[in-house]
């Protein structure tokens, strides 16, 4: 130890006030306010169990919503699927009776009669069309992707393998195939 370091120790201890009757309530009240503080610095600090429960509920509430938003994004995807479904399941009940207006324009032969047969057709056509239901092209060279060959001819004036004619008109619904075309292929 060095002696400077001594001497401030020495004076310490010479300056130290002993507790006398006289100063001694002094020397206990200063004492008490030492503990209250001391005692309010602890009751400010939480128990460390709450801080341990309190990010368990956190993540409990995280977890339940991130597991009902992906619910949610299912039961949408599902509806979805099963409008477009049903959609599709009503157009194809539909088509039979759209196919009547073909076999009409083969059997009519008043030239007024069959013009209104070609336009209630073609209207019905073009609202299928903006309800997103379009019409398989028949014709250029078969594909099975979207025709179903019915007959085959090998007397027609097109290469092998090219549609001849078509039967019935073929449709999808947004690229999905609805009914293939059915149509008469060059053998």
């Amino acid at each position: 130890m060095s002696k400077h370091h001594t001497e401030n120790k020495e004076n310490l201890e010479e300056n130290k006030i002993e507790p006398t009757p006289e100063n001694e309530a002094e020397h206990e009240t200063e004492n008490e306010e030492v503990n209250e503080d001391l005692n309010m610095e602890e009751e400010a600090i939480p128990p460390p169990e709450e801080e341990v429960e309190l990010p368990n509920y956190l993540n409990d509430l995280l977890r339940l919503q991130a597991e009902f938003d992906n619910y949610r994004k299912r039961m949408q995807t599902a509806l979805g699927e099963a409008r477009q479904d049903g959609f599709m399941d009503a157009i194809t009940q539909f088509l039979p009776a759209l196919d009547s207006f073909k076999m009409a324009t083969d059997m009519i032969t008043d030239k007024n009669t069959l013009m209104g047969i070609k336009f209630i057709e073609k209207g019905i056509l073009d609202t299928l069309s903006k309800m997103g239901v379009d019409v398989i092209d028949a014709s250029g060279k078969f594909d099975p992707n979207l025709h179903q060959a019915i007959d085959t001819d090998s007397t027609a004036d097109v290469e092998s393998g090219y549609i001849v004619k078509e039967a019935y008109k073929g449709f999808t619904y947004k690229g999905k195939v609805i009914r293939y075309s059915q149509v008469i292929v060059k053998k």
